[in-house]
């Protein structure tokens, strides 16, 4: 505890220091890292989580691989039985939280249980609004049974271990957590990394976990800074003021030949569950008309957006679900560009009487190019004999909920490869993202399938089931994929290590010096 307490100190001093201005001091002897991402990846303590995954300080039980497959994190095992219905995890040996406590199946029934008490809840990470259903699937019971941890589920659930992945599985000591299922102080996890101290809105200073049961981080500390202007970020990487930028539009499409090609950086660059999506408000007109929903969807020149604008990092949409998803994504799906047929179908329904809105959210604007991509969205929906205009909001949300906009450009993703997450969340007749931010679909059959599908055991069967759902999406059209995205992060060439997930979360555990 005595070595903890003086690592913490450090960290402290150093995040003072550094809030004085200019480059960071580095102690003597003292392995540290200094990243920069385009959001705050520490939400406090009304978060359910308190800090992204990606910091690494907490674990979940289960992860993901680079092809959205889940594979162990705390728990080293699983096991199903009785058709879904239940599902034994064994946890890791030797695990102990930052506070040197151990990590017990109790003390994940804890957390399993506090989920439930909790949710709905809004997250700046992934949010529990479609409520803990979503990952649990219908629980019945959860228990600490001989040393593991046994769902007991009142219907089968396919793939309980995705389902988990991430967030939905995050394990801290109990002893984080208030009685109301709030944090009562600093969080505590099992990960290779503490939260020394942070900042809103600037930094997080993370020392390194003296009770971490994996290998120990190279670095005593990262201090993770917020640069939301992508330009700065690029600026300071290449002034030496950071070792690499990390996170969701960590680097800009447009940034990355650059970077790539300068031998002083190294960039990683994978597919991801990221997907830039348009979500239509059908509660009003002009979107209310499937004709025209269909005519701004064939506006859309998907290979022009995805190979200028977003300069070949992504690819263009068709389906609901980005092909990371594997088999589950539906290769039938397609998303035909035909202007032609765009402007037949407006003159057909009658253009609207004013110019439909196109919103975008001012923090996105950092991560990509959205002013621009909308601008081309505008001029297409024109042509299409669509007036439109662009409208840049730093809170979207409320202006969604209360119905002031049109069509909503934005990148979502999934911390699993549970496609449910987004079905459920989004689109199901019910889901609170649905409702309340006036997407205004519904849709009976669609509700029946999400559900089947959650229930569905067999692999094929529920392939198919998924495969209907998005053939049932292309053609009502409540919200469409523009094209999915790679993300791609850096460090300097000091830096190994580097590496993200499909779920874009970097493992800070691993950077370490070049050899």
């Amino acid at each position: 505890m005595r070595g903890r307490a003086a690592t913490i100190v450090m960290a402290l001093l150093v995040a003072a220091l550094w809030g004085c201005g200019g480059q960071e001091p580095a102690g003597e002897g003292e392995r540290r890292l200094t990243l920069a991402a385009p959001r705050d990846l520490v939400a406090g303590p009304e978060d359910p989580y308190y800090a992204h995954q990606t910091l690494r300080i907490w674990e979940p039980l289960v992860t993901v691989d680079d092809r959205l497959r889940p594979v162990p994190a705390l728990a080293a095992s699983w096991a199903v039985a009785e058709q879904g219905r239940r599902w034994t995890f064994t946890l890791r040996e030797g695990v102990r939280f930052s506070d040197g406590t151990p990590l017990t199946a109790e003390s994940v029934v804890a957390n399993v249980e506090r989920f439930v008490r909790i949710a709905p809840r809004q997250s700046a990470f992934f949010s529990l609004d479609a409520g803990m259903e979503a990952a649990y699937g219908k629980l019945d019971d959860v228990r600490a049974e001989g040393g593991k941890v046994v769902f007991e589920l009142k219907e089968g659930v396919a793939d309980l271990p995705g389902r988990l992945a991430g967030f939905s599985s995050m394990v801290q000591s109990p002893k984080a957590f208030a009685a109301s299922g709030g944090f009562a102080g600093e969080p505590i996890g099992t990960g290779p990394y503490t939260l020394a101290s942070w900042t809103k809105g600037q930094q997080a200073v993370l020392a390194a976990n003296p009770h971490y049961h994996g290998t120990a981080p190279a670095y005593d500390t990262i201090v993770v800074r917020v640069i939301p202007d992508a330009n700065a970020r690029v600026a300071a990487l290449r002034a030496g003021e950071v070792d690499g930028l990390i996170d969701k539009g960590a680097l800009l499409p447009g940034q990355v030949a650059a970077i790539a090609g300068d031998s002083g950086f190294r960039v990683v660059r994978s597919p991801s569950v990221l997907t830039h999506y348009l979500t239509f408000n059908a509660s009003r007109e002009p979107f209310s008309d499937p004709r025209l929903r269909e005519a701004a969807d064939l506006a859309i020149d998907r290979r022009a957006i995805a190979g200028t604008l977003l300069a070949g990092t992504a690819t263009p949409g068709a389906g609901f679900l980005s092909p990371v998803f594997g088999d589950l994504a539906d290769p039938g799906i397609t998303a035909p560009y035909d202007p032609g047929r765009a402007r037949a179908l407006v003159a057909e329904a009658g253009p609207p009487a004013q110019p439909v809105t196109i919103l975008i959210s001012s923090a996105e604007t950092g991560q990509f190019p959205y002013t621009d991509v909308a601008e081309v969205l505008r001029a297409a929906f024109e042509q299409a004999g669509l007036p439109a205009e662009v409208t840049v909001a730093e809170a979207t949300k409320a202006v969604m909920e209360a119905g002031d906009y049109d069509v909503f450009l934005s990148a979502y993703s999934v911390p699993n490869g549970d496609a449910d997450y987004l079905f459920r969340r989004f689109l199901r007749s019910d889901a609170s993202w649905n409702v309340e931010r006036r997407l205004g679909y519904r849709d009976a059959e669609f509700d029946e399938l999400v559900d089947r599908a959650a229930a569905r055991t067999d692999p094929a069967g529920r392939r198919e089931l998924y495969h209907r759902i998005q053939r049932l999406l292309a053609a009502d059209r409540p919200m469409v994929a523009l094209a999915y995205q790679d993300n791609a992060i850096v460090t300097t060439a000091k830096v190994g290590g580097a590496a993200q997930s499909a779920a874009y979360v970097v493992d800070l555990g691993r950077l370490a010096p070049a050899k």
